[in-house]
């Protein structure tokens, strides 16, 4: 019975969808269909039929194929969520040329390429594009943007954290950058993100210490290096910073904490399993820890690690090792 239900409703969704326009004799401005597991293999009859539409969401459905570049003569359309289906092939361009645009949810299908860099100039406030297959540097999408909400995680994109990264970021609550392939060492600029709540970036290839500027997330709640390369001591400014709820270190190389980070790990808040911090349970192995850093390994502006570009009344020069002040951001 259950069954039958579902289909009725189906069928309901579709005969609105292609003859509103023809029983009301006016155009819909709004689809919802979220899920009503409704197979296609183009949208391009819906979008054909709804010339005045303003959100269309079709999200955890199984819509395939490429999105018709119809879409971009939708004047009104500022909502597009077609996240959770199965369109694939290049980022869908003809969404460069809506202007009316503000929220754009496309994660969750097989979408691979390149984002086009155009798409961070937009006036877009939200921006999903996490779970597909996008492959490109980092650096090469950022743009002048005021996105309030971004994802970019677990698709392929690659290359170092920008030292732009507080430019382009730092309007953003949340930083998602969590099973990519970037690599390279952290810039200090990440600490001018002052109004990030969470920053993801576990499950990389980055490298190198984490710099004492990252201390200044004074909202940061969240923090995530777990899973990368990463080694050195972890800075005691870091386990220090008010708000921090969890932060994740595991899977690294790291071989230092001090006494504030050791306390986080009591409470809960640190993990740092699985790293080469002597007198820790849940370590690598002597001989893991002595192969990684057999090799030689260099940073760039290794000089700015022990930057501070914040106030902290309760760390002198000598606990922290700060003896240079804070360049700027850009």
């Amino acid at each position: 019975m259950q069954m039958i239900i579902d289909f009725i409703f189906k069928l309901i969704f579709i005969a609105t969808v292609f003859h509103l326009s023809e029983a009301l004799g006016e155009l819909t401005s709004v689809v919802d269909g979220n899920p009503l597991e409704l197979t296609a293999t183009s949208l391009d009859v819906f979008i054909d039929q709804l010339p005045d539409l303003a959100l269309f969401h079709a999200n955890s459905n199984f819509f395939s194929g490429t999105i018709s570049p119809n879409i971009a003569k939708l004047p009104y359309l500022y909502e597009l969520d077609i996240s959770n289906n199965l369109f694939s092939g290049p980022f869908p361009s003809a969404i460069l040329g809506m202007n009316t645009l503000s929220f754009l949810d496309i994660r969750f299908n097989l979408f691979t390429g390149s984002i086009p860099p155009q798409l961070f100039t937009k006036d877009l406030d939200i921006l999903f594009v996490n779970n597909n297959n996008f492959i490109q540097q980092l650096a090469e999408i950022l743009g002048n943007s005021h996105i309030l909400y971004l994802t970019l995680a677990n698709n392929k994109f690659f290359g170092p954290i920008p030292r732009t990264i507080a430019k382009y970021f730092s309007g953003l609550s949340e930083v998602l950058l969590l099973n990519n392939m970037l690599s390279g060492c952290l810039p200090y600029e990440l600490g001018f993100l002052t109004e990030t709540v969470v920053f993801d970036a576990g499950n990389n290839l980055l490298t190198g210490p984490i710099p004492f500027s990252l201390g200044c997330l004074k909202k940061a709640e969240v923090v995530n290096f777990a899973g990368n390369l990463l080694y050195g001591g972890v800075p005691e400014v870091v386990c220090a910073m008010a708000n921090l709820a969890n932060l994740s270190l595991s899977d690294n190389y790291f071989n230092q904490v001090g006494p504030i980070c050791r306390g986080l790990i009591k409470k809960g808040v640190l993990d740092a399993r699985n790293n080469c911090i002597r007198g820790l349970p849940g370590q690598r192995s002597l001989a893991e820890c002595m192969a990684f850093f057999s090799k030689p390994r260099y940073c760039s502006y290794r000089q700015t690690y022990r930057y501070l570009p914040c106030w902290f009344p309760h760390f002198s020069g000598s606990r922290t090792g700060l003896t240079e002040p804070a360049p700027a951001p850009f």
